[in-house]
């Protein structure tokens, strides 16, 4: 039986694919000659860009996250125990969340796989990934889209890492040696570290100059093509990161199916890194 709390994010998932599909189809009819890369195996533009929204883009970030959780967390707790565990003390917080969430930490994933391929936008992978070195928007914009089956892998697999840290409940605090010295008290989560310093890699910055990126292309599209098929591209583009969102949803589903599961995985890990201590958190104003 359909779960509630996941009935929104795949009815947004459902209209996305069915959009996708739709522009996949208008852009075989209005530009059957284009391929999109050689990092997919086709020549039809309008059938790569629907198997690489609806197909590649779900495959990729489900892989990311699991590899991400299962095999990344552990060598970041294990890292983080060995830099700073003979300052802190560790202990497990249980809490109970049953929620489901996918936009704010959906967002910074995309954001991420964004920077990552404009990062990556260069004249020697587009080369790899048209088969041309020639400077041409459309080869830029072609290998940005194509480079996205990979970066959105490597967000996924980054952030799912603090994600699995995060559930876990993992703590860790100075307490006990900020008693003794000038430096304030702190309780952090190990995983909540961590996605503060990747998010770093995923904000404002990487809107900007994805706008600026954008600005070299829309009106050369609009010059270029069709008006009808120019607004669809505008509907995906405009809020392009905000559309990469929706192609994770599937692996979000998966990891929150997972969540006894792979909580139960991180703090066996962490057991035998010494940490089996169940931690309280009292937060007490007094007049």
């Amino acid at each position: 039986m359909l779960k509630s709390k996941y009935l929104n994010p795949i009815i947004i998932f459902i209209f996305y694919c069915i959009f996708i599909i739709i522009l996949s189809i208008a852009l075989s009819i209005y530009i059957p000659d284009l391929n999109l890369s050689y990092f997919i195996p086709l020549s039809d533009i309008g059938i790569e860009i629907g198997l690489l929204f609806i197909v590649i883009l779900p495959l990729s970030s489900i892989l990311g996250v699991l590899i991400g959780g299962y095999v990344f967390a552990p060598i970041f707790l294990f890292a983080h125990n060995r830099i700073f565990g003979s300052k802190v003390e560790y202990g497990i917080y249980n809490k109970d969340f049953k929620g489901f969430k996918f936009f704010s930490e959906g967002l910074f994933s995309a954001l991420m796989a964004i920077n990552l391929s404009l990062l990556l936008t260069t004249r020697w992978i587009i080369s790899l990934s048209v088969g041309t070195d020639s400077d041409s928007y459309v080869n830029d914009l072609t290998t940005f889209l194509a480079l996205l089956m990979l970066t959105i892998g490597i967000a996924s697999l980054i952030f799912s890492s603090t994600w699995f840290l995060m559930d876990s409940g993992i703590l860790y605090s100075n307490l006990k040696r900020a008693e003794d010295s000038n430096k304030p008290a702190e309780i952090r989560s190990v995983g909540r570290m961590y996605g503060q310093v990747l998010k770093g890699y995923a904000g404002v910055s990487v809107i900007l100059s994805y706008i600026e990126f954008m600005e070299l292309f829309i009106p050369q599209l609009a010059n270029d093509l069709s008006l009808t098929l120019f607004i669809m591209l505008l509907i995906v583009f405009v809020p392009f990161p905000l559309v990469i969102i929706v192609p994770i949803i599937p692996a979000f589903i998966l990891l929150d199916r997972l969540k006894e599961h792979r909580i139960r995985y991180i703090r066996k890990k962490a057991s035998k890194l010494g940490i089996t201590s169940n931690a309280e958190v009292n937060f007490e104003l007094k007049n």
